[in-house]
């Protein structure tokens, strides 16, 4: 199963009112999927991280929906993000940016 629950890319917005819509349609979709999770503990897997095409981990808290795209994503403000439901408690992040593509594993605890 991997079902698309919530899109943020840049290459759909025409103008900075278009890109204001997009974002707030994303957090909405994000505080659907998530909401019921803040609290529990989010565990992510990252792969084909950098130009380098690093791997690695993290764990955080959610206390705020938002920290599902935030704690995990590169500091840049041109990239696309695109989150798939893949079973109970998972979540696959699809990522891309002037570095390249980088995919993220998500399992909520």
């Amino acid at each position: 199963m991997k079902k698309l629950i919530a899109k943020y890319d840049l290459i759909d917005c025409k103008d900075d009112y278009d890109c204001d819509v997009h974002w707030e349609d994303f957090k909405g979709s994000l505080d659907y999927y998530f909401n019921k999770y803040l609290g529990y503990q989010v565990m992510v897997k990252g792969k084909n991280m950098t130009w380098r095409n690093l791997s690695g981990s993290k764990s955080f808290n959610l206390d705020n929906v938002i920290d599902i795209f935030k704690k995990v994503v590169p500091e840049t403000s041109q990239l696309n993000f695109y989150l798939y439901q893949t079973g109970k408690n998972t979540y696959k992040a699809d990522v891309g940016h002037h570095d390249g593509r980088e995919q993220y594993y998500y399992k909520v605890k």
